[in-house]
């Protein structure tokens, strides 16, 4: 796969590598679309593009040419994580020392969208024979999902709102539902959203395009509280302001998406001030450091590998494309993300 340019896509050929000792050649079958990191690649909306980021002081900067994002990009590059890192596929080839695993396995691979990957045998997760290798595509998500429960500390008897029912608000809509919430609500614009997340489990559902102030719905569901917590994972910042609003006295909003631009129409001197409200971001790069010693990534791997089993995950891939129209998909999950959840790319 190649990027051109912003939403310009095309699939190119390349000669197959040789696979080394510890090693492990993986045939895709099926590989799935990230709609909110990838889709900001996609639009050239991504920082990186501009500034980078200084690995010594963790800030962004003006980085000169060479340390910014040109176009094209292939997803043969090394370090490309931003063209797709949900693939899942059969090991069709071993290294002499790739012991752990054998042809025929599959495999959950953080890869781009290509027809085949060659890599590190310890970075092939195989995948358990009870989950359905389509489904696995979630596998990152439902970990990013997973940490940002984790971070959020969730209380038992807590009403938590996610705000954001792409997949991601999906997937964490369905986790705070095992977490002990005494209810679970959740926001989005898009009818077909709010479907999907009744049938996961949601105690309410609101249209935040309707007619009504979904703080004050939530307030009369809780005697004026408002929620112990808000869940954000739609990336918009007006989506975060009403999250806010959502939120109670001296709780938290968590934000897991990634937002575009800068943040300038941010009110901060309401609700923001005068109620105490804390801004905490997750994502997988880190854990809640109160717990990190014990859920380690392998831990919560292991966890989300289960988790693909039990939780009702039916609803959530809506579409299904052959990888030689990504272009296809890519353009309408930016132009009708009404329309889709998950986009699954399938492999011949």
């Amino acid at each position: 796969m190649v990027y051109e340019g912003p939403k310009r896509i095309k699939i190119a050929n390349e000669p197959s590598r040789a696979v080394g000792p510890e090693e492990v050649r993986v045939r895709t079958l099926y590989s799935g679309i990230s709609h909110g990191t990838e889709m900001q690649v996609y639009r050239g909306q991504a920082p990186f593009f501009r500034r980078r980021k200084n690995p010594r002081t963790g800030l962004f900067e003006e980085g000169g040419e060479a340390a910014i994002w040109t176009y094209p990009i292939r997803s043969s590059e090394p370090g490309v994580w931003y063209m797709g890192y949900a693939c899942v596929g059969e090991v069709v080839e071993t290294g002499a020392d790739a012991n752990a695993l054998r042809r025929g396995d599959l495999v959950y691979v953080n890869a781009p969208h290509q027809s085949e990957v060659v890599c590190a045998a310890s970075a092939a997760i195989k995948l358990p024979e009870a989950v359905n290798p389509e489904r696995a595509v979630l596998l990152t998500n439902l970990l990013t999902a997973f940490n940002s429960v984790l971070d959020s500390r969730i209380k038992l008897g807590d009403t938590v709102v996610v705000s954001g029912l792409g997949v991601m608000g999906q997937l964490i809509l369905r986790l705070v539902k095992r977490s002990g919430a005494g209810q679970t609500i959740g926001v989005d614009v898009i009818p077909a959203r709010l479907e999907a997340a009744k049938a996961g489990g949601a105690d309410h559902v609101f249209n935040a395009a309707g007619e009504g102030d979904v703080a004050l719905e939530v307030r009369g569901l809780t005697d004026n509280r408002g929620a112990d917590l808000v869940l954000e994972a739609s990336g918009s910042q007006r989506a975060l302001q009403q999250a806010i609003r959502i939120a109670g006295y001296d709780t938290t909003v968590t934000t897991v998406g990634w937002y575009p631009g800068q943040c300038e129409a941010l009110n901060l001197s309401e609700e923001y001030h005068h109620n105490r409200v804390a801004l905490r971001s997750s994502h997988t790069g880190g854990t809640d450091p109160a717990i990190a010693g014990m859920w380690t990534q392998a831990r919560k791997t292991q966890a989300c590998l289960e988790l693909l089993g039990e939780l009702p995950l039916e609803a959530l891939i809506t579409h299904r494309v052959p990888y030689g129209e990504i272009a296809d998909a890519y353009a309408q999950i930016d132009t009708r993300p009404d329309a889709v959840i998950q986009v699954v790319l399938t492999y011949d």
